[in-house]
């Protein structure tokens, strides 16, 4: 049985070992009993926290999502202060961590074709959500941001597609650089 926690340490502690757990060993069978498994707890236990599986995965994927875009932040101010800049520095931090992104992008997979699991609403709230820093630096740097974003959008769909139909963690880095290269090329009649 889990140790006693104040209620505060132990919220942060179950959304800590959800993350972990889906990150290291992926989503499969994700449900509150699991959660409550790999927490040490009861189901019960979890629903003091939590509302329930919906309000917990909003959680993770949020503070996943802000940790993910921080420490891509933290590469692209060392880089070029570019779109092409930011791509890099965005598949750098990927490639620092494969296994998590290779599992969670599985799971936004099953979430998105599913309705009913508990990361759904995220996930398509991610589709329209554009990222700011990119959307400036296209704006900035492109007579269409509008249209290179779409086009690096389904770059970056097709990208990690491709992984899932391979079943494997890929090399996101060696994968990606000869795909940048082309792609930044292409677009540079495009360019102010």
């Amino acid at each position: 049985m889990a140790q006693r926690l104040a209620a505060e340490a132990r919220r942060a502690e179950i959304i800590r070992v959800t993350r972990a757990t889906i990150g290291d060993r992926g989503a499969a069978g994700l449900s509150l009993r699991a959660v409550a498994r790999w927490c040490g707890m009861s189901a019960p236990g979890v629903l003091h926290h939590f509302s329930g599986l919906k309000e917990l995965m909003e959680i993770v994927l949020e503070e996943r999502d802000a940790e993910e875009m921080a420490g891509v932040m933290a590469i692209f101010e060392r880089g070029a202060p570019t779109l092409r800049g930011f791509a890099d520095a965005l598949v750098r931090y990927l490639s620092e961590h494969p296994v998590e992104t290779w599992h969670f992008d599985v799971m936004e997979a099953e979430a998105v074709a599913d309705p009913t699991h508990p990361g759904h609403d995220h996930y398509l709230r991610q589709v329209v959500r554009p990222i700011p820093i990119a959307v400036e630096l296209a704006r900035r740097e492109y007579r269409d941001p509008e249209r290179v974003l779409s086009v690096l959008s389904v770059v970056a769909d097709g990208f990690r597609y491709r992984s899932l139909r391979a079943q494997s963690v890929p090399d996101y880095w060696n994968e990606w650089e000869p795909v940048g290269e082309t792609v930044f090329r292409m677009l540079e009649p495009w360019r102010l």
